[in-house]
């Protein structure tokens, strides 16, 4: 009979080098795609202040347009639609101006939205008004879409 001296079998514990830089890697990848996505919503959450500050022109720019039959005339200050103003200067609206029935809405340059951001709406007129979004900014950073 040998009387042999095993050592106890030792179980693995913790993990391994490489499953750990497998985990920091995949969520490496995850947060290089989720950050930007998050601060781009953020970002529109932010602007829909600039697209909500042109409602009011706009359903007097509809009134006008059915009224004259044709965008002309559809001034800010004229025919029932609000006056050319700034926006407070606390939010997120520098002016809202409306010319021909064009309204124009320039944002603050704050919070990643910058002032050349313009959300530009066009009327079309017909019965329904039919509007156009446009906008010097706002449709290439995809704010306003």
């Amino acid at each position: 009979m040998k009387n042999s001296h095993r050592l106890p079998v030792r179980r693995d514990q913790g993990f391994t080098l490489i499953e750990l830089m497998l985990v920091v890697a995949i969520i490496g990848i995850l947060a290089a795609v989720v950050i930007p996505a998050y601060q781009n919503r953020l970002k529109k959450e932010k602007f829909a202040e600039v697209i909500a500050a042109s409602v009011a022109t706009k359903s007097a720019v509809e009134a006008c347009v059915q009224k004259l039959n044709a965008t002309a005339g559809c001034d800010g200050g004229a025919n029932g639609i609000p006056a050319d103003a700034a926006g407070d200067p606390g939010g997120r609206v520098a002016t809202v101006s409306t010319k021909n029935g064009v309204i124009t809405v320039v944002p603050q340059a704050k919070d990643g939205i910058l002032a050349t951001d313009t959300y530009v709406l066009t009327p079309t007129a017909g019965n329904p008004v039919q509007w156009s979004t446009s906008g010097s900014g706002c449709i290439a950073t995809v704010l306003c879409k």
